[in-house]
């Protein structure tokens, strides 16, 4: 008579939940693969997630240059992290959380940054323009052309005016397209409080694009 120990039934439940995480999603393998050291694995990784995070990236900082560097920033972070990682939803919301935090502390430096700055003799002149992020455009003429980049200029200032916590819970839902239950798993904040930040986001945005159009009609007229 055979009697099952407790080590058997412990074993086979890890190999159960293995089994389970890696329908769930496959990416969570990879990423056990990485916490070991896996190089090729890391690899596959970063090309399959390094577009959607440099883009959530540039959309945060608002400066293509400064979220290339953000975004190697971000998975040299998850390769180190890689073997704290606990399974509570997909990998790539892993990702974005590292993301978005890593943009949010890029962020209250800058501020610092800027403070200092402007509190130096001369710092009026230190502080530089960031470069703009001009959308490709199909425009049949220069002055369509010229409009829809003004458009664009007027969208990426009211979106990098947005206090950081409503600009990441717009860029996560509008320009991401992930859902409210995703990104309060992200941000680690409650359902309502998404929504809550998304209507403020949208609101202030709406108002700050008035504005620029009002400015610019106003510019226009002899």
């Amino acid at each position: 008579m055979v009697v099952a120990t407790g080590v058997d039934e412990r074993a086979d439940k890890t190999v159960l939940d293995a089994v389970q995480d890696a329908v769930q999603d496959p990416e969570r393998e990879a990423l056990r693969r990485v916490a070991d050291g896996d190089v090729e694995a890391f690899a596959l990784l970063v090309e399959r997630h390094q577009e959607r995070l440099l883009r959530v990236c540039r959309r945060m900082l608002g400066d293509a240059e400064e979220a290339r560097d953000a975004t190697q920033e971000v998975f040299v972070k998850a390769f180190r992290k890689a073997g704290s990682y606990r399974p509570r939803g997909q990998v790539y919301t892993w990702l974005y959380r590292i993301a978005v935090n890593h943009c949010l502390n890029r962020l209250r430096r800058r501020k610092v940054v800027r403070f200092l700055q402007l509190s130096a003799p001369g710092g009026d002149e230190m502080e530089g323009e960031a470069p703009p992020l001009d959308p490709a455009t199909d425009a049949p003429d220069p002055l369509t052309e010229l409009e829809s980049r003004r458009r664009w200029q007027d969208a990426r200032r009211a979106l990098a005016a947005l206090p950081p916590n409503q600009r990441a819970v717009l860029v996560l839902v509008r320009f991401e397209g992930l859902a409210y239950k995703e990104v309060a798993e992200v941000l680690g904040i409650s359902l309502g409080a998404v929504e809550s930040r998304l209507f403020r986001a949208m609101r202030n945005l709406e108002a700050a694009l008035a504005a620029e159009t009002t400015d610019g009609e106003a510019g226009e007229k002899p």
